[in-house]
């Protein structure tokens, strides 16, 4: 995760990546990872990531539990599973 974190919270827990579909010569992902928020709740961090020729981005989001399995469950209903 480099040198600084910009999430809300301590990284806890190893990270999972997410590769995307790319995208021409952009390539994606999402990194997961487990944190232990100020609070004593655990929550989630995600970076998405792009990367090209010369190119890195990155935005780091960080959700507690709730915000967590909101976003679970609209992926899942997205995909229409259950």
């Amino acid at each position: 995760m480099g040198l600084f974190s910009f999430y809300k919270g301590r990284k806890v827990g190893s990270s999972a990546k997410v590769e995307a579909l790319q995208k021409g010569p952009v390539r994606q992902r999402i990194d997961v990872v487990e944190l232990a928020l100020e609070n004593g709740g655990k929550g989630v961090g995600l970076k998405v990531v792009a990367t090209s020729f010369l190119s890195y981005q990155a935005l780091p989001v960080s959700l507690n539990k709730e915000q967590a399995v909101e976003l679970a469950q609209r992926i899942l209903k997205a995909v229409d599973e259950d």
